[in-house]
Order: structure tokens, then C-alpha cells, then sequence
């Protein structure tokens, strides 16, 4: 049971019919979008990422957010020279947002592996609305 669920959250879903160069193009396209939105409203590549990941590339819940995270190294790094130069960044306080952020991950990654691929759709589904809501409310 453990193995199967493993191998579920690490393997894209069965029956892509990508090829390797179409998935590249793809890859392209989705961490454009992501970088892009990413820099424009600060958000974070995730919430476009993922959903653009599993829609496109036909990845599972969990290695759609995985693989989100996984590029947020260089998303961060191009937006931290962006806004670096332009003089848009508290050296300060980033260094104590990521400490607590490197922490908060830790823990929401070690509670998503346990979450089935519904729920965690779910959960992402009601943070994006929040957000949204919150954003339109202006709150």
C-alpha cells in the first residue's frame, strides 16, 4: 500500500502522449507563465504552475507541487535580482521570512504526502480562493 502510494505522488499520470520535445515546449510555456505572474503579483509560480502542469503535462497532485517547488530556486532568484536593483527588497526582514518560510515548508510538505490527491486539490483549490476573494475585497 505504502510503495503504491509512493510511486502515485512520484510518477506523472499514466497515458501522456507527449513526446519529449513537446513536453519541453510545454515545460517553456507553463514556467513562463509562472515566472511571469510570479514577478507581476508576488504570489508565487504555484498557483499558476500547478494547475498548468496537471492540465498540460498530465502530472499527478503531488509531483505537480513538487515539481512547482523545485524551480522556485531560480523564479526567486531572477525576481531577487529584478527587485534588488530596483531597490524593492527588505534585506532584513527576507532573511527572517525565510527562515520561517524554509520552516513552513518543511512542515506543509511532510502534511502533503499524507494527503490523498483529492484532498490535496482541494486544499490548494480553497487556498486560491481565498486569495482570490481576499485580493477582490481588497483585504
Amino acid at each position: 500500500m505504502i510503495a503504491r502510494r509512493a510511486r502515485a505522488i512520484i510518477a506523472p499520470k499514466r497515458g501522456s502522449t507527449l513526446t519529449a520535445q513537446e513536453q519541453s515546449r510545454a515545460g517553456i510555456f507553463i514556467g513562463i507563465a509562472g515566472g511571469f505572474f510570479s514577478g507581476l503579483t508576488g504570489v508565487g509560480g504555484g498557483a499558476i504552475m500547478v494547475p498548468l502542469l496537471r492540465r498540460f503535462l498530465g502530472m499527478s497532485q503531488h509531483l505537480a507541487h513538487g515539481t512547482s517547488l523545485a524551480i522556485v530556486i531560480f523564479v526567486g532568484s531572477a525576481g531577487i535580482i529584478s527587485y534588488g536593483i530596483s531597490g524593492n527588497i527588505d534585506w532584513s526582514l527576507g532573511l527572517w521570512l525565510g527562515i520561517g518560510g524554509a520552516l513552513g515548508a518543511y512542515f506543509g510538505v511532510v502534511t502533503m504526502v499524507k494527503l490523498a490527491p483529492r484532498s490535496l486539490q482541494l486544499v490548494f483549490g480553497l487556498f486560491l480562493l481565498t486569495v482570490a476573494t481576499r485580493m477582490f475585497l481588497g483585504v
